[in-house]
């Protein structure tokens, strides 16, 4: 995982909202990572919406392409690491 860019929720939402320019550069990376604490945001985010059967369905199929990560120590001081 060397080098790789972690989404935070606020990219993965305008990604999920069709925002072009995100679009563009988060399907340019090789691989899409969202630690879980994202995952859990944005679960809860699509549940509470005005619209929650149409975007669950689109939310939980966009983070299955993705790779989730736990937020535990390790991955925190490799965070601060690589900034």
């Amino acid at each position: 995982m060397s080098g790789a860019i972690a989404l935070d929720t606020s990219v993965a939402v305008r990604f999920l909202n069709g925002d072009t320019a995100i679009a563009e550069k988060v399907l340019a990376l090789p691989e899409i990572i969202l630690l879980m604490v994202v995952v859990g945001e944005l679960l809860f985010n699509a549940e509470n919406s005005a619209r929650s059967l149409q975007n669950l369905p689109r939310y939980l199929e966009f983070m299955e392409a993705c790779i989730a990560v736990p937020l535990g120590r390790e991955t925190a001081e490799a965070m601060l690491k690589h900034g």
